[in-house]
């Protein structure tokens, strides 16, 4: 065996690592860690309505159920939600199931029926009336002195057709959702800063969104791959506040529906968190993604040049 063709075969391999490596990270941008205690913004007053059309394939009954919890892995606090009864409609039922102590509650879907429900929910404790804000948990402790960048706040985000993955025989044909929060600045002093949607769908688009002389809206395309990010440059003097509000509508397109699009594999992203489900522990693992490129690589190295 030649010990050039060897050497050779090496290279070809390293610069194949090399480039899947800068593919996935040289458009991210980095997360630096922050200070808890000295980011000055705090979102509270968290509000949600959704609105969703949900077709019931299967040959029996079926239930469209929501959780008053929500969890993803880039929260500084969880957010618990309680139901807004004068704001959801039909009135929904109590499961016999629950993941939550004081109970989950759901709607009846006969077989074949389409049906449209409204709840609305509101943050309580944590983003309700406790001001909190979204980690990044991909954030690093590194900081390149004198430079730091500044992102401002992250989001969460979920796919509107989950619901294919949780229960494929539940088809999601529209989803609406109509949000609300206070940004709040906690400082001494005024400051400045990037607030994303603190909860945005993927693939979905954005129907409105607030904007005024203290917090600019503009549209962040790179935070996640096939998102539109609502998101705000917001300036507030001291223990200041502003109230903002966005609207998303899936699908994007007419035929599109949870059945048919809905994922196991999980987000992909530029330096930001998970969606919650599918959860990154459901989608194809990077590092044998990688392995199986190296493989194909050294097998395509090998039958060049040591054969």
């Amino acid at each position: 065996m030649n010990i050039n063709k060897i050497c050779i075969m090496l290279i070809i391999s390293i610069f194949a690592f090399s480039g899947i490596i800068s593919f996935g990270t040289s458009s991210a941008e980095t997360w630096v860690s922050e200070d808890a205690n000295a980011t000055a913004f705090r979102i509270s007053h968290l509000t949600a309505t959704i609105t969703v059309t949900i077709k019931n394939t299967n040959d029996h009954v079926q239930y469209f159920k929501i959780s008053q919890a929500y969890k993803p892995e880039n929260l500084a606090d969880s957010v618990n939600w309680t139901i807004d009864w004068d704001h959801t409609s039909p009135t929904p039922v109590r499961m016999v199931k629950s993941i939550q102590s004081d109970g989950d509650y759901g709607w009846p879907i006969n077989a074949g029926e389409t049906k449209t429900v409204t709840f609305k929910l509101n943050a309580a404790g944590a983003f309700g009336g406790t001001g909190s804000y979204f980690k990044n948990v991909d954030s690093t402790d590194q900081t390149y002195w004198p430079l730091v960048n500044e992102p401002g706040l992250i989001g969460t985000w979920f796919y509107p057709d989950e619901l294919g993955v949780l229960n494929p025989t539940l088809d999601i044909k529209k989803w609406k959702g109509h949000f609300t929060f206070r940004v709040t600045n906690v400082d001494d002093q005024k400051v400045y800063g990037i607030v994303r949607a603190p909860i945005a769908p993927i693939k979905s688009k954005v129907t409105s969104m607030s904007s005024s002389s203290v917090a600019k809206a503009f549209i962040d395309t790179g935070t996640v791959v096939s998102s539109s990010i609502a998101a705000w440059n917001v300036v507030l003097n001291p223990d200041k506040y502003t109230n903002l509000e966005y609207t998303y509508l899936w699908p994007k397109t007419s035929s599109s529906s949870s059945t048919a699009k809905a994922s196991s594999a999980s987000i992909t992203t530029s330096g930001s968190g998970d969606s919650t489900v599918p959860s990154k522990t459901t989608g194809v693992p990077y590092g044998l993604f990688v392995v199986g490129t190296l493989v194909t690589v050294a097998g395509v190295a090998y039958a060049k040049f040591m054969r």
